[in-house]
């Protein structure tokens, strides 16, 4: 068998500026190797694997010349606050880890492509081969910006940690109101791909407990005009994109238009209140990309008041 290249990352770039961490609670600092093998590179994997790993080797012409502060890392399309909440919605413990009572913190490493895709991923701190693989699973959802050196995009290691709290998991469940993740249409696509609403064959649909209640009177009903944002007159619109999972839930959420006084914050608590069916393809439920468009708009009524002023959806 042919012996594995091992292409040592501090070669690679010498300032060890595109060797980055994302924790959910302190930035990783320790070096890792990256290895790609012959087998590995057969499948559509290992290919990405490669260019990745080519565009990365790339970075040294570049790293040499500029300093850390010229370089920015990988980091998910979702701040922070929203991925920690993801993890807590997303997570399934596997039963005999949770049985056993086996936690830990599992810490993965992996690359980001100049087009934010992962590969290369693999564990560097296991705890389980149950807890290791779930971790896998909500690392590959999560989508991500790429690192740039000077504005320009490059292909960069980064990490990841997923903390598991057995000891915390029955009181998550109770506080998300379910214990396993379901998939109300089947079958479900594993792909991972995420489809422009284009692409799917049917379009993911909000879902509410009203057969009569559609997103405008939802919004109406349910949005809370901000005290600041009221005090200030502000008013205007929030523009937020997210992906309709197979199971109906959101995820990765993103503004592409924000409005102060917290009325982005506002809109993001109306999305995740919503419950979607999911966009369809091929007769497989799938991953597809959504925007909302809320506006704020001052209408004369007081916050401190019995009603809030409405909003309207696009």
């Amino acid at each position: 068998m042919r012996k594995p290249m091992v292409v040592p990352l501090n070669r690679i770039n010498p300032l060890q500026s595109i060797r980055t961490g994302f924790c959910q609670k302190k930035l990783c600092k320790k070096k890792y190797s990256y290895l790609y093998t012959k087998d590995h590179a057969m499948s559509g994997a290992g290919i990405r694997h490669f260019v990745d790993t080519i565009m990365l080797m790339a970075g040294i012409f570049i790293a040499t010349a500029v300093t850390a502060q010229d370089m920015v890392p990988p980091e998910p399309l979702s701040e922070k606050w929203l991925i920690r909440e993801f993890i807590e919605e997303e997570m399934v413990y596997p039963p005999e880890d949770l049985a056993s009572k086996t936690e830990g913190e599992v810490a993965l490493a992996f690359i980001v492509g100049i087009n934010g895709s992962v590969s290369g991923i693999r564990v560097t701190q296991p705890v389980s081969p149950g807890l290791d693989s779930e971790a896998i699973r909500i690392l590959r959802m999560i989508l991500w910006k790429p690192g740039n050196v000077l504005g320009i995009p490059q292909a960069m290691e980064h990490t990841f940690s997923i903390k598991f709290a057995a000891g915390k998991y029955g009181k998550l469940c109770k506080k998300r109101g379910y214990d396993e993740i379901s998939y109300p249409y089947q079958p479900v696509d594993t792909s991972g791909i995420v489809y422009d609403p284009a692409q799917a064959d049917v379009s993911p649909r909000p879902v509410f407990s009203s057969l009569n209640c559609t997103l405008d009177q939802f919004v109406a009903n349910q949005l809370k005009y901000p005290e600041a944002a009221f005090r200030q007159n502000i008013s205007g619109t929030v523009e937020i994109k997210f992906v309709v999972e197979p199971g109906g839930r959101i995820s990765n959420i993103h503004t592409l238009k924000s409005l102060g006084g917290g009325c982005t914050e506002e809109a993001i608590r109306l999305a995740r209140m919503i419950k979607w069916k999911p966009g369809i393809k091929d007769e497989k439920a799938i991953r597809v990309f959504n925007t909302l468009k809320i506006t704020f708009t001052m209408a004369g009524k007081s916050v401190d008041g019995s009603v809030a002023t409405p909003g309207q959806v696009h």
